[in-house]
């Protein structure tokens, strides 16, 4: 066989894996790569806007308003919904959901847990010092630190996102994949939006946020999946212990 059919047919079976269910670096793997390459370029075209004060920059301007006409200026209910993004409250739900993975022997889950939220602080706080942006002036509470992207959103993203993941992963019941996800959204949308409320930061800082939430969750699942599968295969390789695999594990009905 010539050199270049054989380099055709290695290309076609390189896409054809890609495009397979269930099996390694398939459909799974190129999805969940493809989203968080839409993502990063979402977050590109957000930041540009912000550079320039154009397309969705035109906004930050009138949102902190408009959501005080459709909700009230209510300093109280700002804050009850910006607590569940707060470093505190995510810090802790980081913990409790490890410590419970932990105790059922999920150790796998547990660290993608802790993976995904203490890494994705560095990766926020590089980020905002990349963009450097001042925050809205007259903000209703007190904040520090660069606007760009908003931590709260990410953090939130990150934490909340992961949460419906687990869910997806310990269970196959419709009615509980639907409400995890819901649930989910909800909080992580109603806590991006109590920024803007309290004028702490504009909603391109948001929008930020979200996506480089989304991208870096669905970034820390691929490589922890990656790796897990590296030392899998390593231990085959030598016939030692090869440690379990949570992707093999059933949902818990």
């Amino acid at each position: 066989m010539s050199a270049p059919v054989q380099t055709e047919n290695r290309a076609a079976e390189f896409v054809r894996r890609r495009l397979t269910r269930g099996v390694p670096y398939g459909l799974g793997f190129t999805l969940a790569l493809a989203f968080v390459v839409a993502a990063v370029l979402a977050f590109a075209g957000v930041a540009s806007a912000v550079d320039v004060g154009a397309g969705i920059a035109r906004l930050d301007v009138t949102a902190h308003q408009a959501l005080f006409d459709a909700f009230g200026a209510s300093r109280a209910l700002g804050l009850a919904v910006t607590w569940f993004g707060n470093s505190l409250t995510v810090t802790t739900g980081v913990v409790l959901v490890s410590l419970a993975l932990v105790a059922a022997r999920r150790y796998g889950l547990a660290f993608r847990v802790v993976f995904a939220s203490g890494l994705g602080g560095l990766v926020v706080t590089g980020l905002k010092q990349l963009f450097s942006r001042d925050r809205p002036l007259d903000g209703v509470i007190e904040a520090a630190g660069y606007s760009f992207p908003s931590g709260h959103a990410f953090a939130s993203t990150v934490f909340y996102g992961m949460v419906v993941y687990l869910v997806f992963r310990l269970t196959d019941r419709l009615w509980a994949r639907g409400l995890a996800v819901v649930l989910g959204l909800l909080v992580i949308v109603a806590v991006g939006l109590s920024r803007v409320y309290l004028n702490v930061h504009f909603l391109t800082d948001v929008v930020g946020g979200w996506l480089s939430g989304a991208a870096w969750l669905t970034a820390s699942l691929l490589i922890v999946d990656a790796a897990e599968r590296h030392v899998r295969g390593r231990g085959r390789s030598v016939g030692g212990a090869v440690p379990p695999d949570d992707a093999a594990l059933q949902p818990r009905r």
